[in-house]
């Protein structure tokens, strides 16, 4: 599972911030990437929030310094709802 969806993740990054999904790794930044706007980056948190059936509350935002933490907490979640 995790792989999968460590790659839906990348996934709508890209296609949210306008870029390749290559370029997406778990280390890249992410809240405070400078290619990436403030807006993108919302986008892509309310489209993962929905399409994985996760809570990703907007005071946690900031916890995301890059796509890995995102991508662990959100497969937490996702580990927790079975």
């Amino acid at each position: 599972m995790p792989k999968n969806v460590s790659q839906q993740i990348y996934r709508v990054i890209a296609q949210e911030c306008g870029v390749k999904a290559k370029a997406i790794t778990g280390k890249t930044l992410f809240m405070s990437n400078p290619n990436f706007s403030y807006f993108e980056v919302v986008a892509a948190l309310y489209t993962l929030q929905h399409k994985l059936h996760v809570y990703l509350p907007e005071s946690d935002y900031g916890k995301y310094e890059t796509v890995g933490a995102l991508t662990r907490n959100i497969i937490s979640q996702l580990k927790r709802q079975k």
